[in-house]
């Protein structure tokens, strides 16, 4: 990639790669061969990067699977191809990165769509996070920088399968648990001292008066953690016995 002439950039090895295919394989050969085979290991590699993490994606059900993660990829990659290579203006000195960041901002949108809340969860954040680091990884690719792009799919290929085994394990000992009792019988004071004593932990905490035939009743959420897997069915049992609610239940 060429610099203007104001800024020498750090030396890298995906800096001095595309150095040599730009420079016509240090003047061995025409300049335009050089690039043009750049461009196309460009497009091959975010097709590569891409239909990693969408495999990975796909495999495990989740909306935004191998076709999607492959589009982005091979759309940024282009974003990129044509800020450097096509855009029209003085190539020494115009900011590829305009176009970039326009790519950016779009995929916003792309994004929020996968997001969808569900009651007091929200699910799809994780897609969207890995939407966002494909069009990321498909930016690399177009800027022909293969090595910090291989580097960067394979800590997200890392990231998607063994962190989701160690939050699988750690939200298996927690849930968001609704209580529904009269305004009278003072269930929050009643849930605290027994979530003290088992040692479970309170956060997220709401509550809120809603109309129950003739009358008001109190509805209480709460997310509870405990140390063992089997607590918050425990903790509803104990609840249910001890404090007598209208409604208490588990949260999926």
């Amino acid at each position: 990639m060429v610099f203007a002439n104001s800024y020498t950039p750090p030396f890298s090895i995906d800096g001095w790669i595309v150095e040599f295919f730009e420079s016509g394989f240090n003047g061995a050969t025409e300049k335009i061969f050089g690039v043009s085979l750049l461009i196309f290991l460009s497009i091959l590699f975010s097709i590569l990067f891409s239909a990693c993490i969408g495999l990975q994606r796909e495999k495990n059900g989740h909306p935004a699977g191998l076709r999607t993660h492959l589009l982005i990829g091979l759309g940024s990659a282009l974003i990129m191809i044509i800020s450097i290579y096509a855009a029209p203006g003085n190539y020494e000195t115009r900011d590829p990165m305009r176009l970039a960041a326009a790519g950016v901002t779009g995929i916003g949108f792309l994004g929020a769509g996968a997001i969808i809340q569900n009651g007091f969860s929200v699910r799809g954040l994780t897609s969207a996070a890995s939407i966002w680091i494909t069009m990321a990884i498909g930016m690399c690719a177009g800027s022909g920088y293969f090595i910090i792009g291989t580097i960067v799919t394979g800590l997200t290929l890392l990231f998607l399968t063994f962190f989701h085994k160690l939050e699988t394990k750690a939200n298996s000992r927690s849930a968001f648990i609704v209580v529904v009792s009269n305004i009278e019988d003072k269930t929050l004071d009643k849930i605290i001292e027994i979530c003290n004593q088992d040692e479970i932990k309170i956060g997220e905490l709401s509550t809120e008066l809603i109309k129950s035939g003739d009358k008001l009743v109190s509805r209480l959420v709460f997310k509870a953690t405990g140390k063992e897997k089997e607590a918050m069915n425990k903790l509803v049992i104990k609840i249910i016995s001890e404090t007598s609610p209208l409604e208490c239940k588990i949260l999926h």
